[in-house]
C-alpha cells in the first residue's frame, strides 16, 4: 500500500510539473494590449499613440496622431498536450492617416 502511495504521488507530481497554468483574463488581456502598442509604435513612429478602442473580440482601433491603425489579435495554435497563455500575434491594418 505504501508503493503505491508513493508512485501516485510521483505521478501526480510529474505531471504536475510539466502543465503551465493559463493566465488570469486580465493578464492575458495586458499581453495583448502591450503587444498591440508595441505593433502599432513600430508601424505609425511619427505619432505618438493616443487612443486604444476595443471594437469587439479581439480587435482594436488604435489612434496614433492623425493616423487609426485597425489591430487584430490572430490566435496561434497549440501545442498538442501543452497548457498555457494563449500564443498569439498581431496583424495591422494599412494605416489610415489624415
Amino acid at each position: 500500500m505504501p508503493i503505491r502511495s508513493i508512485c501516485c504521488c510521483i505521478a501526480l507530481l510529474v505531471a504536475a510539473g510539466q502543465a503551465t497554468a493559463a493566465l488570469a483574463p486580465n493578464y492575458q488581456r495586458a499581453r495583448e494590449l502591450t503587444a498591440v502598442i508595441n505593433a502599432v509604435a513600430a508601424a505609425v513612429p511619427k505619432y505618438p499613440i493616443d487612443k486604444v478602442i476595443s471594437q469587439g473580440r479581439d480587435r482594436y482601433a488604435v489612434v496614433a496622431g492623425k493616423c487609426t491603425v485597425i489591430a487584430r489579435i490572430v490566435a496561434l495554435p497549440a501545442k498538442p498536450g501543452l497548457v498555457g497563455p494563449r500564443q498569439f500575434e498581431v496583424a495591422l491594418d494599412k494605416p489610415e492617416c489624415d
